[in-house]
Protein backbone atom coordinates (compact mmCIF):
# COMPACT_ATOMS: atom_id res chain seq x y z
CA UNK A 1 0.00 0.00 0.00
CA UNK A 2 1.63 3.34 -1.01
CA UNK A 3 2.45 5.72 1.82
CA UNK A 4 0.07 8.69 1.96
CA UNK A 5 1.84 12.06 1.70
CA UNK A 6 0.77 14.96 3.93
CA UNK A 7 1.67 18.65 3.45
CA UNK A 8 4.53 19.58 5.72
CA UNK A 9 4.28 22.44 8.17
CA UNK A 10 6.73 24.59 6.19
CA UNK A 11 4.86 24.14 2.89
CA UNK A 12 1.54 24.99 4.56
CA UNK A 13 3.03 28.10 6.14
CA UNK A 14 4.55 29.24 2.84
CA UNK A 15 1.23 28.70 1.05
CA UNK A 16 -0.65 30.77 3.65
CA UNK A 17 1.87 33.62 3.46
CA UNK A 18 1.68 33.66 -0.35
CA UNK A 19 -2.12 33.73 -0.11
CA UNK A 20 -2.01 36.79 2.15
CA UNK A 21 0.59 38.73 0.13
CA UNK A 22 -1.79 40.11 -2.58
CA UNK A 23 -4.17 41.56 0.01
CA UNK A 24 -1.33 43.12 2.00
CA UNK A 25 0.22 44.53 -1.17
CA UNK A 26 -3.09 46.08 -2.17
CA UNK A 27 -3.59 47.69 1.23
CA UNK A 28 0.02 48.90 1.23
CA UNK A 29 -0.43 50.47 -2.19
CA UNK A 30 -3.58 52.19 -0.95
CA UNK A 31 -1.72 53.50 2.10
CA UNK A 32 1.11 54.87 -0.07
CA UNK A 33 -1.19 57.03 -2.19
CA UNK A 34 -0.42 60.75 -2.01
CA UNK A 35 -2.05 62.40 0.98
CA UNK A 36 -4.63 64.95 -0.06
CA UNK A 37 -4.70 68.17 1.93
CA UNK A 38 -7.50 68.11 4.46
CA UNK A 39 -10.24 70.69 4.26
CA UNK A 40 -10.39 73.21 7.07
CA UNK A 41 -12.32 72.21 10.16
CA UNK A 42 -15.66 73.97 10.66
CA UNK A 43 -15.83 76.71 13.24
CA UNK A 44 -17.50 76.21 16.61
CA UNK A 45 -20.09 78.83 15.66
CA UNK A 46 -21.09 76.71 12.66
CA UNK A 47 -21.73 73.73 14.93
CA UNK A 48 -23.79 75.83 17.33
CA UNK A 49 -25.80 77.26 14.44
CA UNK A 50 -26.57 73.81 13.06
CA UNK A 51 -27.48 72.55 16.52
CA UNK A 52 -29.93 75.44 17.00
CA UNK A 53 -31.51 74.71 13.64
CA UNK A 54 -31.69 71.00 14.46
CA UNK A 55 -33.40 71.74 17.80
CA UNK A 56 -36.01 73.97 16.17
CA UNK A 57 -36.85 71.22 13.62
CA UNK A 58 -37.09 68.49 16.27
CA UNK A 59 -40.74 67.33 16.37
CA UNK A 60 -40.40 66.69 20.11
CA UNK A 61 -39.42 70.32 20.78
CA UNK A 62 -42.38 72.69 21.04
CA UNK A 63 -40.36 75.77 22.08
CA UNK A 64 -36.76 76.73 21.52
CA UNK A 65 -35.79 80.38 21.51
CA UNK A 66 -32.99 82.57 22.76
CA UNK A 67 -33.28 84.50 25.99
CA UNK A 68 -31.56 87.69 27.01
CA UNK A 69 -28.60 85.68 28.36
CA UNK A 70 -25.99 84.41 25.93
CA UNK A 71 -26.04 80.63 25.55
CA UNK A 72 -29.33 80.23 27.45
CA UNK A 73 -32.52 79.19 25.67
CA UNK A 74 -36.19 78.91 26.57
CA UNK A 75 -36.84 75.23 25.97
CA UNK A 76 -39.80 72.86 26.10
CA UNK A 77 -39.95 69.25 24.94
CA UNK A 78 -42.15 66.18 25.27
CA UNK A 79 -39.21 63.79 24.91
CA UNK A 80 -39.29 64.01 28.69
CA UNK A 81 -41.35 66.37 30.83
CA UNK A 82 -39.36 69.59 30.85
CA UNK A 83 -40.27 73.24 30.40
CA UNK A 84 -37.55 75.70 31.37
CA UNK A 85 -34.12 77.05 30.59
CA UNK A 86 -31.53 75.17 28.53
CA UNK A 87 -27.90 76.27 28.83
CA UNK A 88 -25.25 75.60 26.20
CA UNK A 89 -22.21 74.44 28.15
CA UNK A 90 -19.80 73.40 25.42
CA UNK A 91 -19.50 72.82 21.68
CA UNK A 92 -16.42 71.18 20.23
CA UNK A 93 -15.38 70.08 16.73
CA UNK A 94 -12.78 67.35 16.21
CA UNK A 95 -11.42 65.33 13.30
CA UNK A 96 -13.12 61.95 12.97
CA UNK A 97 -9.94 59.86 13.00
CA UNK A 98 -11.77 56.52 12.97
CA UNK A 99 -13.37 57.13 9.57
CA UNK A 100 -12.16 55.99 6.13
CA UNK A 101 -13.69 59.11 4.66
CA UNK A 102 -11.27 62.07 4.51
CA UNK A 103 -12.62 65.45 5.48
CA UNK A 104 -15.07 64.16 8.08
CA UNK A 105 -15.37 65.97 11.42
CA UNK A 106 -17.46 65.25 14.49
CA UNK A 107 -19.24 67.83 16.62
CA UNK A 108 -20.42 67.46 20.21
CA UNK A 109 -22.81 69.80 22.00
CA UNK A 110 -23.16 69.64 25.79
CA UNK A 111 -26.07 71.29 27.55
CA UNK A 112 -27.62 71.71 30.98
CA UNK A 113 -31.28 71.70 31.97
CA UNK A 114 -31.08 74.60 34.40
CA UNK A 115 -34.58 74.22 35.87
CA UNK A 116 -34.61 70.44 36.25
CA UNK A 117 -35.72 69.20 39.67
CA UNK A 118 -33.21 67.31 41.84
CA UNK A 119 -34.83 63.93 41.11
CA UNK A 120 -35.29 64.62 37.37
CA UNK A 121 -32.22 62.73 36.14
CA UNK A 122 -33.04 59.74 38.31
CA UNK A 123 -36.63 59.54 37.05
CA UNK A 124 -35.86 60.14 33.38
CA UNK A 125 -32.32 58.76 33.10
CA UNK A 126 -33.08 56.61 30.04
CA UNK A 127 -34.95 59.23 28.02
CA UNK A 128 -32.47 61.96 28.96
CA UNK A 129 -29.55 59.74 27.93
CA UNK A 130 -31.19 58.99 24.57
CA UNK A 131 -31.85 62.68 24.06
CA UNK A 132 -28.24 63.71 24.75
CA UNK A 133 -27.05 61.26 22.08
CA UNK A 134 -28.89 63.42 19.57
CA UNK A 135 -26.39 66.19 20.27
CA UNK A 136 -23.64 64.39 18.31
CA UNK A 137 -23.13 65.57 14.73
CA UNK A 138 -20.87 65.10 11.72
CA UNK A 139 -19.55 67.59 9.19
CA UNK A 140 -18.55 66.65 5.64
CA UNK A 141 -15.89 69.21 4.71
CA UNK A 142 -15.95 68.19 1.02
CA UNK A 143 -19.68 68.83 0.68
CA UNK A 144 -19.81 71.48 3.40
CA UNK A 145 -22.81 69.89 5.11
CA UNK A 146 -23.69 68.96 8.69
CA UNK A 147 -25.78 65.90 9.56
CA UNK A 148 -26.78 64.23 12.87
CA UNK A 149 -25.09 61.06 14.05
CA UNK A 150 -28.44 59.26 13.81
CA UNK A 151 -28.15 59.56 10.01
CA UNK A 152 -24.59 58.21 9.85
CA UNK A 153 -25.56 54.82 8.36
CA UNK A 154 -27.72 56.37 5.63
CA UNK A 155 -25.07 58.96 4.83
CA UNK A 156 -22.25 56.42 4.50
CA UNK A 157 -24.40 54.27 2.23
CA UNK A 158 -24.89 57.28 -0.04
CA UNK A 159 -21.15 57.98 0.01
CA UNK A 160 -20.34 54.37 -0.90
CA UNK A 161 -22.78 54.57 -3.78
CA UNK A 162 -20.93 57.62 -5.06
CA UNK A 163 -17.56 55.95 -4.70
CA UNK A 164 -16.15 58.60 -2.35
CA UNK A 165 -15.24 56.13 0.39
CA UNK A 166 -12.45 53.63 -0.14
CA UNK A 167 -14.02 50.26 -0.91
CA UNK A 168 -11.89 47.14 -0.83
CA UNK A 169 -12.50 44.43 -3.39
CA UNK A 170 -14.64 41.51 -2.19
CA UNK A 171 -11.67 39.16 -2.10
CA UNK A 172 -9.71 41.75 -0.07
CA UNK A 173 -12.51 42.04 2.49
CA UNK A 174 -12.75 38.25 2.57
CA UNK A 175 -8.99 37.91 3.06
CA UNK A 176 -8.97 40.56 5.79
CA UNK A 177 -11.89 38.93 7.62
CA UNK A 178 -11.08 35.25 7.23
CA UNK A 179 -7.34 35.33 6.51
CA UNK A 180 -6.22 35.07 10.16
CA UNK A 181 -8.72 32.29 10.87
CA UNK A 182 -7.61 30.36 7.79
CA UNK A 183 -3.99 30.82 8.82
CA UNK A 184 -4.60 29.49 12.34
CA UNK A 185 -6.71 26.60 11.08
CA UNK A 186 -4.03 25.62 8.55
CA UNK A 187 -1.38 26.01 11.25
CA UNK A 188 -3.29 23.75 13.63
CA UNK A 189 -3.91 21.24 10.83
CA UNK A 190 -0.20 21.24 10.00
CA UNK A 191 0.71 20.67 13.64
CA UNK A 192 -1.80 17.82 13.90
CA UNK A 193 -0.42 16.18 10.76
CA UNK A 194 3.13 16.65 12.03
CA UNK A 195 2.21 15.16 15.42
CA UNK A 196 0.43 12.25 13.75
CA UNK A 197 3.44 11.40 11.62
CA UNK A 198 5.75 11.75 14.61
CA UNK A 199 3.51 9.44 16.66
CA UNK A 200 3.52 6.90 13.84
CA UNK A 201 7.31 6.94 13.76
CA UNK A 202 7.50 6.52 17.54
CA UNK A 203 4.93 3.71 17.46
CA UNK A 204 6.79 1.97 14.65
CA UNK A 205 10.08 2.26 16.57
CA UNK A 206 8.47 0.90 19.74
CA UNK A 207 6.92 -1.97 17.80
CA UNK A 208 10.29 -2.96 16.33
CA UNK A 209 11.90 -2.71 19.78
CA UNK A 210 9.19 -4.94 21.24
CA UNK A 211 9.69 -7.50 18.48
CA UNK A 212 13.44 -7.50 19.11
CA UNK A 213 12.81 -7.95 22.82
CA UNK A 214 10.46 -10.85 22.16
CA UNK A 215 13.02 -12.51 19.89
CA UNK A 216 15.66 -12.03 22.60
CA UNK A 217 13.40 -13.63 25.20
CA UNK A 218 12.71 -16.55 22.85
CA UNK A 219 16.45 -17.07 22.38
CA UNK A 220 16.98 -17.02 26.16
CA UNK A 221 14.19 -19.55 26.66
CA UNK A 222 15.67 -21.78 23.96
CA UNK A 223 19.11 -21.52 25.56
CA UNK A 224 17.66 -22.45 28.94
CA UNK A 225 15.87 -25.44 27.41
CA UNK A 226 19.07 -26.72 25.79
CA UNK A 227 21.01 -26.18 29.02
CA UNK A 228 18.37 -28.13 30.94
CA UNK A 229 18.54 -31.00 28.44
CA UNK A 230 22.32 -31.07 28.73
CA UNK A 231 22.06 -31.12 32.51
CA UNK A 232 19.64 -34.04 32.40
CA UNK A 233 21.95 -35.89 29.99
CA UNK A 234 24.93 -35.42 32.31
CA UNK A 235 22.90 -36.72 35.25
CA UNK A 236 22.03 -39.87 33.26
CA UNK A 237 25.68 -40.42 32.32
CA UNK A 238 26.82 -40.04 35.93
CA UNK A 239 24.13 -42.44 37.11
CA UNK A 240 25.22 -45.02 34.54
CA UNK A 241 28.88 -44.70 35.57
CA UNK A 242 28.03 -45.22 39.24
CA UNK A 243 26.21 -48.45 38.47
CA UNK A 244 29.29 -49.83 36.80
Amino acid sequence: MPHRRYPTFISVLVFTVLLALPARASFAAEAQKPVVAQAAAPARAALVGYWESYMRKDPHVSRFKETGTAGVYDFKTDFFPYDGRLKLLNAVVTKAEDSYYPGLYSGIVEVELMDAKPDFFKKYAASYGAWTRQNYFYFDAKKNVWFPSTEWSTYTMDLKGGGTIYKAAPWQRLAASWGPWVFYCVLILGLLVFARRANKRVWSHNTRALEEQQRGLAMVEESQRIQKEQTELLKEILATLKKK
